[in-house]
């Protein structure tokens, strides 16, 4: 088996993450899979002092043009934001790599399209970063689901409740921004999105969306920053920058950048904070999907409804309740969390099932439909809100 030549495109949080994947694999007793031979970034300071952090001793590669031309690179792992996904993606295609791309695909269908064009065109896999098919939970009720557990499944309510000190964080940074993230249904809730196709096996085929600002909206007598507010007594989203913020910051948003003490209310934005989308799927199933960001306590909970009983859960419990028809009596599934912190399981798993394509020549037009009918749901339900219309969902 060749072993895979990597390239990472983006020194950030989600680039870190991959290059501590590959060291924990590395360090394990299996054959070696991949190898980097390549970090590629904006600027030489950045690249380098990345590599330097991390103990790479790789060639160090400033432009797109360079890394496209490199003959020792197979694939490129595309860490870039998410409005900065489809000129690398589309360059690298281009030069007959494979790429693995962070979520979302793209922050607008017509970037989506370019991307989904240029994989069929090279016939390269694509494959989209969503950690969460990897969960032992999801595979649990994508198993019992397709097996039949509540026989034939017609349809499904999803809560995406964000918790209320994660969902503020999005407020301080630029995912609060549309031409940024997509708006927080894309970048938030394409994960959910996506499982809910991958644990049904099906596609949405039509949707409607109501959704709109009404938590994060001008306060009057609110200050710019929270260290010159007079309200911050009464705030519960006042940041002291301090030590407590900071660790509970980094543990509930990764390895990202602090922010400054925006204040959440009267800073610009133009994303939802709240949204509710229909969707009927090509296998008949409808959803009720709503993402709200002021819960206690963050939980994607998931009720799925079949002809012959339901299934429920709260993703984070790892517990799922099996209520069969008729009138027996409701089993409860334990499913054994992921060793690790975070996503640390998925992360690998995602890296391992992207190299498993590579060295077994899979079908690419999986992956690129994947990809595409993960932001196209989120692209019909925004356009849904600013039509007031029902939105067919087509397959690329």
């Amino acid at each position: 088996m060749a072993t895979t030549r990597l390239a990472l495109l983006g020194t950030g949080g989600r680039g870190q993450i991959y290059v501590d994947v590959m060291k924990r694999m590395a360090d394990s007793a299996e054959p070696v899979r991949a190898v980097w031979t390549a970090m590629a970034g904006r600027t030489p300071a950045t690249v380098a002092k990345f590599c330097a952090d991390n103990d790479l001793d790789v060639p160090q590669v400033i432009g797109l043009d360079r890394l496209a031309a490199m003959a020792d690179v197979d694939a490129v792992l595309i860490c870039t934001p998410d409005y900065a996904h489809r000129e690398p993606a589309v360059t690298c295609f281009g030069a007959g790599k494979h790429c693995l791309v962070e979520k979302p695909l793209a922050t607008n269908p017509e970037d989506a399209a370019a991307i989904c064009q240029a994989a069929r065109d090279s016939g390269r896999i694509l494959h989209l970063g969503f950690v969460l098919r990897y969960d032992p939970l999801a595979v649990k009720l994508r198993e019992l689901i397709q097996g039949g557990a509540i026989g034939k499944l017609i349809a499904a309510n999803v809560h995406e409740a964000v918790g209320w000190f994660h969902g503020s964080t999005y407020m301080r940074r630029w995912n609060r921004f549309r031409d940024k993230s997509g708006d927080m249904l894309l970048h938030k809730g394409c994960h959910t999105l996506d499982i809910i196709n991958f644990i049904t096996g099906a596609y949405p085929a039509k949707v409607a969306a109501f959704g709109g600002t009404d938590v994060f909206v001008p306060r009057e007598g609110a200050a710019d920053y929270c260290r010159e507010c007079a309200l911050a007594a009464d705030c519960i989203y006042y940041t002291d920058q301090g030590e407590a913020y900071r660790k509970r910051f980094y543990e509930t948003a990764g390895p990202q950048v602090l922010p400054d003490d925006i204040c959440v209310y009267n800073t610009d934005k133009d994303t939802t904070d709240n949204t509710t989308l229909i969707a009927e799927f090509e296998s008949g199933m409808r959803m009720c999907y709503t993402m709200t960001m002021v819960s206690p306590k963050g939980q994607r909970r998931l009720t799925f409804i079949g002809t012959m009983g339901e299934l429920r859960t709260d993703m984070s419990t790892y517990r799922i309740e099996l209520m069969p028809l008729p009138d027996r009596p409701t089993e409860v599934i334990e499913v054994t969390p992921p060793a690790g912190w975070g996503h640390q399981h998925h992360d690998r798993a995602l890296l391992e099932h992207f190299l498993e394509k590579i060295e077994t020549g899979a079908d690419p037009e999986e992956g690129i439909q994947d990809a595409w009918m993960s932001g196209a749901v989120a692209f019909a339900a925004l356009q849904s809100m600013d039509t007031g219309k029902v939105v067919q969902v087509e397959r690329f």
